[in-house]
């Protein structure tokens, strides 16, 4: 089998497609009839190539699982920040995630007292205005018994709770919060999984940070098991990749061009050259 040759696209962004920043490795994978050949990823943040591709996959876990909750069970929308200015930037970040485990930690429990089921996904970012506090989004199954309906902002019935008041301020956390009901589940779900990419890829946290957490209930989508995976780093590996005679979709031109030397017998494609 020879090496299909492409022609060179130069309005191709892929040639410029950046590369892992820690050095994650080639990986190819086959499902099926589709088999492709691309940089591993290696789930950094930071990593201006995997911050995107975690948050492409964190944006599915997170649609997935609010539409797969709404099935059986009202959501809701909570809005969290930080104390005002007696609360230093260094302090936020210290503290904040203890302050929101604290806070979850109680609406666990008062959650399971009232017969609720719980589940969250939380996406936290720096806070545009003021002094870049911690800021969160959390849509949750949880809104305790005491919640009254107080108004409306479009199609959002935002609601009220002295509990919640009071487990907020007494976790550590301001005054400030914001509780609704949320209509849509793949709408809100998009929304705030929209806080994963823009300014919140290149922000800079504390090691270990959670940027996105969920509740361990929460519902994951169907895992993809691949026929073949093998990571490329050894000619050994290419030799297995070679021997199982699939036709590879590489991810970039310089996976292909790479993919290209190392593979003589085997057939090799280009996934945004038209054939």
């Amino acid at each position: 089998m020879t090496s299909i040759e492409p022609a060179l696209d130069l309005l191709s962004t892929s040639q410029t497609f950046p590369r892992c920043a820690f050095g994650a490795p080639l990986v190819a994978l086959r499902f099926g009839l589709n088999a492709t050949i691309s940089q591993a990823c290696c789930n950094h943040w930071e990593c201006p190539r995997c911050g995107l591709v975690r948050a492409k996959q964190e944006y599915h876990r997170m649609v997935w699982g609010c539409e797969v909750l709404a099935d059986d069970h009202d959501l809701y929308f909570w809005t969290i920040t930080c104390r005002g200015r007696e609360c230093s930037y260094d302090e936020a970040i210290e503290n904040y995630l203890a302050w929101t485990n604290k806070l979850f930690t109680n609406a666990r429990k008062k959650c399971k007292t009232e017969g609720g089921y719980w589940a969250y996904v939380q996406v936290t970012e720096h806070q545009k205005r003021t002094r870049a506090h911690p800021h969160s989004h959390i849509i949750t199954t949880f809104l305790p018994s005491d919640a009254v309906r107080t108004t409306e902002s479009g199609d959002h019935e935002i609601y009220a709770s002295a509990w919640f008041a009071r487990a907020n301020h007494t976790a550590g956390l301001g005054s400030q919060h914001k509780l609704s009901r949320i209509t849509s589940a793949a709408g809100v779900s998009r929304y705030v999984a929209k806080y994963l990419f823009k300014d919140s890829i290149s922000e800079t946290w504390p090691p270990k940070w959670k940027r996105i957490r969920y509740s361990q209930n929460w519902p994951d989508p169907p895992a993809r098991v691949p026929d073949f995976v093998r990571v490329l780093r050894s000619p050994g590996d290419w030799r297995d990749a070679e021997q199982s005679r699939c036709v590879f979709i590489c991810e970039t031109y310089t996976d292909y061009e790479i993919s290209r030397h190392r593979l003589a017998n085997i057939a090799l494609r280009r996934d945004d050259v038209p054939f």
